[in-house]
């Protein structure tokens, strides 16, 4: 079996809505930005899936180590003006962990797509075209419908059942998504594209500290393992106009008819998705 040369690369772009959503999306390009502390209310409320409790973690430690948490502080919250790094903390407690987070990045405008990473895919192992496929788990699917039976989604209006928007061109989606962006005074700067990446919070045990020591707002790309299968992919506003995040936090925006680059799937995948492509292997 070979081996990607990008296996964080990704070919295949997904996005789980609702059908009406599904429908909005491909007739008008319309989008709704969400934020993470919306994601931490729906979390607190169902349970984490759709939302995550966690959302925006810069570090963590045991709520008992005294020490951990005025190092923590003091290099987060310190308002020395040599400190690049200052940030306006929230600290919240889950069982015997203290989370610090940036109260303004949970409040910034994100917007979440599906990718499908090459490393999902079994790499031909010589050259010329293959045929190889690959699953997008079942989990990603029941998370974002709280772990609904098929039968309880049967039950719900056509228009509230699950849709799977497939972008076949992320590429245009990425430019139309800037055109709009910029219409409402965003430079290019204060939108963030990004790859989520998953870390084992239990890599040092349930009392043990992890510090991601990321800059404002980069700390919304970071989730934990149990996320893994949802391989996300964000956009993140960051900016300070005030004006735009009430505009993004009131209505969708949109891009412009999407059909000339989507399709939607309707229906429950509640057992999962195989997805297969066709790729053509060569050396460099």
């Amino acid at each position: 079996m070979g081996e990607w040369s990008e296996p964080n690369g990704f070919s295949a772009v997904f996005r789980l809505t609702s059908s009406k959503y599904a429908d909005a999306f491909v007739d008008k390009g319309s989008i709704k930005f969400n934020t993470p502390q919306s994601w931490i209310d729906y979390a607190k409320k169902y349970g984490d899936g759709r939302g995550d409790g966690l959302e925006g973690t810069l570090a963590f430690c045991d709520s008992l180590d005294v020490e951990r948490i005025s190092e923590l502080t003091q290099k987060y919250e310190s308002s020395c003006i040599l400190n690049p790094n200052t940030r306006p903390l929230l600290k919240e407690t889950s069982g015997r962990r203290l989370f610090m987070k940036d109260k303004r990045s949970l409040e910034l405008p994100c917007f979440c797509v599906y990718i499908m990473k090459n490393s999902l895919f079994p790499s031909p192992d010589s050259e010329g075209k293959h045929r190889v496929s690959g699953v997008i788990p079942a989990s990603y699917f029941r998370d974002f419908s709280d772990n609904s039976l098929p039968e309880d989604i049967e039950k719900l209006p056509l228009e509230d059942q699950p849709a799977l928007i497939i972008i076949k061109d992320f590429k245009e989606f990425r430019n139309r998504l800037y055109k709009a962006l910029r219409q409402l005074g965003l430079e290019d700067d204060e939108i963030i594209i990004g790859n989520v990446s998953y870390i084992d919070f239990e890599t040092h045990g349930p009392y043990g500290w992890m510090d991601f020591g990321l800059q404002y707002p980069k700390e919304l790309l970071v989730k934990n393992i149990r996320f893994a299968e949802q391989s996300e992919a964000r956009v993140i506003i960051k900016t300070n106009k005030k004006e735009v995040i009430e505009r993004l936090s009131v209505a969708p925006i949109e891009l412009g008819s999407m059909k000339d680059i989507t399709q939607v799937y309707k229906g429950y995948l509640h057992e999962g998705m195989r997805v297969q492509m066709t790729v053509d292997v060569y050396e460099e």
